[in-house]
């Protein structure tokens, strides 16, 4: 079927080249399906390829944009900035400043911020602390906060994937721009919340925890997945499941009360 929705002369060529790599998986049917749902992705830039009197052009096609993978590298950044944001920004800001003790000595509250260099020559690090501050409070407010970053490395990912075809990096491009729409408008109702009676809950980490779930899911599953990934995606999955945990305990408590405060 798909091959006939290729010019004439082209559909033999493609043919023999589908059913060889269809031949060659050994996982099973779902391989194969998927396969057949990243093929027909690529009809459109084949047809053109094809029409444009190119075999010589098809170097030139996009590779099969596969789903699973594109799920695989949203999660790695979109789900790996905000919780590793968290880890650096809390627990491991709070334990290796010291911030206990400081409180002890002096009884003042100890500014996150303060801990980071803001003058001289290390002020470069500004746009990291900016970034690592956002990735912090979206773990820790959760919900919309967290589809703002899958929809930040959506954006990313349109931008820098230059080997992937224009309409999938229209497509990513278009799905990120909306979860940022939707990060806005509920950005804008807590906040309106946070200053009138009744200030809203934080998620402190459930989202995180959930979102980590099926990151771990996908590590299991995703057998077309390389190792490397695979092997990120279960650490992420674990590192995030833990986040509310350690925000149960007496000193998640106090990291969490500190680093809000």
């Amino acid at each position: 079927m798909l091959c006939r929705l290729l010019p004439a002369g082209f559909r033999n060529r493609q043919r023999d080249e589908w059913t060889a790599d269809l031949l060659s998986f050994t996982s099973g049917a779902g391989t194969r399906w998927r396969y057949l749902a990243g093929a027909a992705w690529t009809l459109p830039a084949l047809r053109h390829a094809a029409r444009r009197g190119g075999f010589a052009d098809l170097s030139a096609v996009a590779p099969v944009p596969d789903a699973l993978t594109s799920v695989a590298h949203l999660f790695l950044l979109g789900l790996g900035w905000p919780v590793v944001s968290w880890l650096i920004m809390v627990p491991v800001t709070y334990l290796a400043a010291d911030v206990p003790g400081r409180l002890a000595r002096t009884g003042a509250l100890v500014d996150p911020k303060s801990l980071w260099p803001a003058d001289g020559p290390l002020a470069i690090l500004l746009p990291l602390q900016l970034l690592l501050h956002t990735g912090a409070w979206a773990t820790i407010l959760g919900g919309p906060f967290l589809l703002g970053t899958f929809g930040a490395a959506g954006l990313v990912s349109a931008v820098v994937q230059r080997r992937r075809s224009g309409r999938y990096r229209l497509v990513i491009a278009g799905v990120g721009l909306a979860c940022l729409a939707l990060t806005v408008v509920a950005g804008l109702a807590w906040s309106y919340g946070a200053f009138h009676p009744g200030t809203p809950d934080l998620d402190s980490g459930r989202t995180a925890a959930v979102l980590g779930s099926a990151a771990g899911v996908l590590a299991l599953a995703g057998r077309r997945l390389g190792a490397r990934i695979r092997i990120a995606l279960a650490a992420l999955g674990v590192l995030a499941i833990t986040v509310p945990f350690v925000h149960l305990t007496a000193t998640g408590a106090a990291m969490l009360n500190w680093y809000l405060d």
